[in-house]
């Protein structure tokens, strides 16, 4: 018993100070990759910042701007330096053959990391070709990431610390608790000979390996979840830190702040639109939750639903259309709503201005029940695609779909509901010819309109 007890602890000890070192390992590799996305970021960001300025100045005294510790290089197309920020320009090399101004005069923008020929440092480098045909070039060294390794070399080791004593304590307690039963039994076993050993433990050793593999499969669906939500918000607040920066640094003129305001209102509203998504998903995800159903008038709901559509398709010049007949189904009034306004916002906003979008309301012949279809005239959706469509955060063409406002979860919420409501989904997709979804409701039974007429 006791050696079982020694190999429990080496266990626990050992898991603990593997995942510490593992941690260490990702956490170092996680820094270093979030240090080089944030570089490329600033630099980006600087480029763009400083090329607005220099398109509404018509040309711009670069000498007077703060570039926040980057190197700020402007090349003339033939590859002369015409300005240099750590430098003097008149002394510098031609810049042509450098890779990422190559890159910048063949596609709009280029990167390049090396050694720095004139400061001697390793360092990153991004190109963007203005209208004017001159190079804006932006630069910023990474000796700075020697140092916030060393740091955090220090502030890992004395976690490392903690984690290995913790473990041991940890261990011991646990080590302590798990062979107790185990105790128990060794000291009765004469008076239970015959009984299989541990017999009694099995059926909890299977639902624990059931109760594991569940809490993994809803861990992974978590992690996914989470990771999308959070490159979702990045971009809207991306924006509004831009702008916000601009404004506080006084690079944006008087005339223009009202512009900047509204599309920080508009990445703001862009913000809302997605947390209300992501409340919804996760009201239709609780399984314990148990909306009254009733039998409702399907026909009536697509009517308030088209009204309250009308605006957004005045706006984008759809029409709306209503066809079909009054159709009784099951259901939870919001939900339904919910479903067929989904259904018609994405056919207003993935179609061309003119085009349509109808709803219809019919009996399905095949099975008695009763068939929701929203057709629109829009871009459709490749083959390739149709299957993915009803994930969350899915999208065919990403920048279409965050300049249409849309947040990558009305189709998987469509999806919540219709299996909530025991419907069937179906669709019919061709690129450039349009997009209809069909929602297949069961029929409602002689016993349930008894029961809702007793109500």
């Amino acid at each position: 018993m006791e050696s079982m007890k020694s190999r429990i602890n080496g266990c626990l000890i050992g898991m603990g100070a593997g995942t510490m070192l593992i941690t260490a390992v990702i956490c170092l590799i996680s820094l270093s990759q979030a240090y080089i996305r944030h570089i490329h970021g600033d630099m980006e960001l600087m480029a763009d910042l400083l090329y607005a300025r220099y398109e509404n100045d018509g040309g711009l005294e670069l000498s007077s701007v703060d570039t926040n510790r980057m190197r700020v290089t402007l090349i003339s197309s033939s590859g002369d330096v015409l300005y240099e920020s750590d430098a003097n320009a008149e002394e510098m090399d031609n810049h042509l053959e450098r890779p990422e101004v190559q890159e910048a005069l063949q596609g709009g923008n280029g990167e390049a990391h090396r050694e720095s020929l004139t400061l001697s440092e390793d360092t990153y480098y991004y190109a963007k070709l203005l209208e004017d045909g001159n190079i804006l070039r932006v630069a910023m060294r990474t000796n700075s990431i020697f140092s916030m390794y060393s740091s955090v070399l220090i502030s890992l080791l004395l976690i490392g610390v903690v984690v290995i004593i913790a473990s041991v304590g940890i261990s011991m307690l646990l080590t302590k608790k798990l062979m107790g039963p185990m105790h128990q039994m060794a000291q009765h076993l004469d008076h239970i000979e015959g009984m299989p050993l541990y017999a009694e433990l099995q059926p909890l050793s299977s639902a624990l390996l059931e109760y594991q593999k569940k809490t993994h499969d809803l861990e992974k669906v978590r992690q996914e979840f989470t990771a999308n939500v959070s490159h979702e918000l990045k971009t809207p607040l991306t924006t509004i830190s831009g702008y916000a920066e601009m404004m506080e640094a006084g690079m944006i003129q008087e005339k223009d702040i009202s512009d900047c305001a509204g599309k920080i209102r508009k990445e703001a509203a862009r913000m809302q639109k997605l947390i209300g998504d992501i409340l919804e998903l996760s009201k239709l995800d609780e399984p314990e939750m148990q909306r009254e159903r009733k039998i409702l008038d399907l026909y009536q709901i697509a009517e308030h639903c088209i009204e309250s559509a009308q605006l957004q398709a005045e706006q984008h010049q759809i029409t709306l259309h209503l066809e079909g007949s009054s159709q009784k189904v099951l259901g939870e009034e919001g939900m339904l709503e919910e479903l067929i306004g989904n259904l018609c916002d994405n056919g207003i906003r993935y179609n061309r201005p003119g085009g349509s979008v109808t709803v219809r309301v019919q009996k399905e012949e095949k099975t008695g029940g009763v068939r929701l279809s929203v057709e629109d005239t829009g871009i459709g959706i490749p083959e390739g695609h149709q299957r993915r469509i009803f994930e969350r955060f899915y999208r065919v063409d990403k920048g279409r779909s965050r300049e249409s406002g849309g947040t990558g979860l009305g189709l998987a919420i469509v999806k919540h509901i219709v299996q909530q409501h025991g419907a069937q989904l179906q669709m019919k997709s061709a690129p450039n010819q349009g997009t209809c979804i069909s929602v297949i409701f069961p029929a409602v039974s002689t016993a349930q309109e008894n029961q809702e007429s007793k109500k």
